[in-house]
């Protein structure tokens, strides 16, 4: 059928298909809409129709686009902004509220980022934020997001791509206060007799064999080693005693000024990984991009 025949997609589809494409799944999307993943489902199953196109491969636990979706998206996303764009303009007389998508770890997002987000929004009251704490794959900046939190070992390497360096991976061995002070007395490998490590299974946990191996920790001197899959789980069962841990100094600063974790001293590690925020060189002009990366680089620097 030639172009000109085609009749429109109503706004609703549009709309469903790129939050779908953006979470790689029906539930994400359905969650910003306020509708059930079934009807988000139906609704990408209606634009697929009307377009005579496959859209997406639909999997067990996600949906992945085909090369005809992610063209589509690709062309669509900056016409729906557009639209967005004039929709806030008449809303609001002329000023422009912007939307950002930003996609960081999850720990990150908590313990550093949230309690910033004041600060952020006191100075850029304008900018509307979507923050996803999913972890973004190891090295490299989501293609559904404006920006990326990474963790890595070095800056992903992409013509494509701006990279800002935040700070580096600082590791401290931290413990609930009474378990700190149990283990000050003690020098060395001794201090983690019949302790429990309280491990990060997917932060890392190299970090944990080179510093065991280092300290010639024989790991039959230990009570036990448990194993969460969140930073978060990692810090409240150190918290209240569980055992001890490794985690990243800074994400610790709050903890530490409340005294629910104390540090112990003598056990620090600057790992060969650092934070980067990454964007496409193709956003970075974009106010409400520039706009982030400048006051989150300030943030850090300061931070660091």
């Amino acid at each position: 059928m030639p172009a000109s025949n085609l009749k429109t997609p109503p706004l609703r589809l549009l709309r469903a298909f790129c939050l779908a494409a953006r979470h790689s799944s029906f539930k994400g999307a359905a969650d910003r809409l306020s509708l059930t993943p079934s009807a988000v489902s139906h609704q990408v199953k209606e634009l697929e129709e009307e377009l005579g196109v496959t859209l997406f491969e639909r999997r067990t636990r996600a949906v992945v686009l085909t090369p005809v979706g992610r063209q589509l998206l690709e062309d669509l996303e900056p016409a729906l902004e557009a639209v967005a764009a004039a929709i806030a303009r008449t809303a609001h007389g002329g000023s422009v509220r912007r939307q950002l998508s930003v996609i960081m770890p999850p720990f990150f997002a908590s313990e550093l980022f949230a309690p910033r987000l004041p600060q952020f929004h006191e100075e850029h009251p304008n900018i509307d934020l979507q923050v996803n704490t999913s972890d973004p794959r190891p090295g490299q900046h989501s293609s559904y997001s404006d920006l990326s939190v990474i963790l890595a070992p070095q800056p992903p390497e992409d013509d494509e791509l701006q990279v800002e360096r935040l700070l580096p991976l600082r590791l401290v061995v931290v413990a609930s206060p009474k378990v700190a002070a149990a283990m000050a007395g003690k020098r060395g490998a001794r201090a983690f007799d019949g302790q429990t490590l309280i491990v990060h299974r997917s932060f890392r946990t190299d970090l944990w064999n080179s510093w065991l191996a280092g300290m010639k920790l024989d790991r039959r001197r230990l009570k036990s080693i448990v194993e969460f899959d969140n930073m978060t789980a990692v810090a409240r069962a150190t918290e209240r005693g569980g055992g001890v841990a490794l985690m990243p100094a800074l994400i610790c600063e709050p903890w530490f000024e409340k005294g629910v974790l104390a540090r112990v001293e003598g056990f620090d590690q600057l790992a060969d990984e650092a934070y980067y925020l990454v964007a496409r060189r193709s956003d970075i002009e974009r106010s409400e991009v520039r706009a982030f990366t400048d006051w989150l680089i300030e943030q850090f620097r300061v931070a660091e």
